[in-house]
């Protein structure tokens, strides 16, 4: 019998080739599509390439990486904050409103077909039992009290 963990695992990876496959025609990936969805909630904020490493849970190099292949694409733009030199202030261009409502389309389609065949209660099950899993991590490993705030907000 395969273990819960792989099919974890398995279920992960499926789900971002899915995303992958289609965001294709916007030349971008499930990290940038992430980033930009950020983005879009916090728009009234100012954000640092500091707080989106942060919030991802990924080193800042990583995070640059992703932010520099998205100016590059046209998708935000970087500018160096006016009050303090050393950090990069992030926004979305005009060009990612184009598209950023198919972006929530595939999102959606997506989940739609996770639960393809479940009814309500089993949908409301699965959720439960989902919720159950991740406590149970949660409580038994160590993580510090930043990452967790991290999982919580990006759960919502």
């Amino acid at each position: 019998m395969i273990s819960i963990g792989y099919k974890f695992k398995i279920i992960d990876k499926l789900f971002k080739i899915r995303i992958n496959k289609s965001l294709e025609k916007y030349n971008i990936t499930e990290a940038q599509m992430a980033v930009l969805f950020y983005l879009d909630h916090h728009k009234e904020e100012k954000i640092t390439q500091k707080v989106l490493a942060q919030e991802f849970s990924i080193k800042h190099s990583t995070m640059s990486g992703i932010l520099q292949r998205l100016e590059e694409k046209g998708y935000i733009k970087i500018t160096v904050d006016a009050e303090n030199k050393r950090f990069k202030n992030i926004c979305s261009t005009e060009q990612v409103k184009q598209f950023h409502s198919e972006m929530h389309h595939h999102r959606d389609e997506t989940e739609t077909i996770l639960l393809n065949g479940f009814d309500d209660k089993e949908k409301e099950l699965l959720n439960s039992y989902l919720d159950r899993i991740y406590q149970n991590l949660k409580n038994s490993t160590e993580v510090s009290d930043k990452e967790i705030e991290c999982f919580e907000r990006r759960k919502k």
